[in-house]
């Protein structure tokens, strides 16, 4: 058994990672090609941009806009590589590299390891979410890389029976927690992953975990 076993960027990431700048710079390449076609289209027709590259010579703006969109996609390509679940997995801690940012998790302080649908979770001692993390690799591999370290799988959640939903009318939560599960639930109705998240952090801190169901959030408490 190795030393230490990764979890890398999944196929579909790895897919648009490589596409990205290929796809863009063909665009690029042949967008003069068809200036010819988009100023035909009366709402394009009286665009100074379409107008200006129509007078410039058509090989070096495919040129340029090659670049231009071959630059483009290698900067998606690195926010692909950055916002994928990267991990680093010893029989004494978990590396969790994620968003640019690292994490660490000592193996003691693991009770469980288990998935919900493509969302890897680990949960500490007392029942506190330590990660919640999406991946396209398959639930398979990523439980032999966390046995091969003696980690405890499971394949349910252990806590799945204490939680409960969430409504507005339920301020038995205190008002702190209120304020955040209510923030929350406007953030997921707007579709703001980064602050969906946050405040699933911020509950986390407060004693609370939450998981979600399409808008509907469900809740329990995090053990003393």
């Amino acid at each position: 058994m190795k030393d230490t076993s990764t979890i890398g960027m999944g196929f579909l990431e790895k897919l648009f990672a490589v596409l990205f700048p290929i796809v863009l710079g063909t665009i690029g390449w042949f967008l003069p090609r068809l200036l010819d076609f988009i100023i035909k289209i009366p709402l394009f027709n009286d665009s100074k941009v379409i107008v200006l590259l129509e007078s410039l010579d058509p090989f070096w703006t495919s040129i340029v806009l090659m670049i231009i969109g071959a630059i483009i996609g290698v900067l998606l390509s690195l926010t692909v590589y950055s916002e994928a679940l990267k991990v680093s997995i010893s029989d004494t801690e978990i590396l969790i590299n994620k968003d640019d940012k690292e994490n660490r998790i000592n193996s003691s302080d693991v009770k469980e390891i288990f998935m919900e649908d493509q969302t890897v979770i680990i949960t500490g001692n007392k029942g506190q979410e330590l990660l919640r993390e999406k991946t396209d690799i398959k639930k398979g591999i990523i439980r032999e890389k966390f046995l091969n370290h003696h980690y405890p799988w499971s394949e349910q959640d252990s806590y799945a029976d204490q939680y409960k939903l969430w409504t507005l009318e339920d301020r038995t939560v205190g008002e702190n927690v209120y304020a955040i599960l209510y923030e929350r639930r406007n953030a997921i109705r707007e579709g703001d992953k980064k602050k969906i998240k946050h405040l699933r952090m911020d509950l986390n801190e407060l004693g609370i975990v939450v998981k979600d169901e399409g808008e509907v959030q469900y809740i329990r408490n995090i053990h003393n």
